[in-house]
């Protein structure tokens, strides 16, 4: 595994538990682009064949992401309990996570 999904694992783990938010963005220049948010409360953290599982144990809602092609990690935190960072992919995807305490 790559140092930068290594991180990336790392920093998943290390919230399992709380709350998570991802925001997928594919911003090309002059094309409209995609994109997605998702909300897993509770997240289980696992890594299966080069790829990361967040999963909400409760609904079964889940989503994944390459461990492979992490070109970048920018962590945006603003504090103990605000976490977010932004990771990019070297196919220029970039997926904003904001991690968060469970009420």
């Amino acid at each position: 595994m790559e140092i930068q999904s290594k991180q990336l694992y790392a920093r998943f783990k290390d919230n399992e538990g709380k709350n998570f938010d991802a925001i997928l963005q594919n911003e090309h220049e002059g094309n409209i682009g995609f994109g997605f948010m998702n909300t897993i409360k509770n997240g289980i953290v696992r890594a299966v064949n080069k790829k990361m599982i967040v999963s909400e144990p409760k609904t079964a809602n889940y989503f994944s992401l390459p461990l492979w092609g992490v070109e970048n990690i920018l962590d945006e935190s603003c504090g103990e309990y605000d976490i977010a960072f932004t990771v990019t992919y070297v196919n220029s995807y970039q997926l904003f996570i904001q991690i968060y305490e469970p009420y």
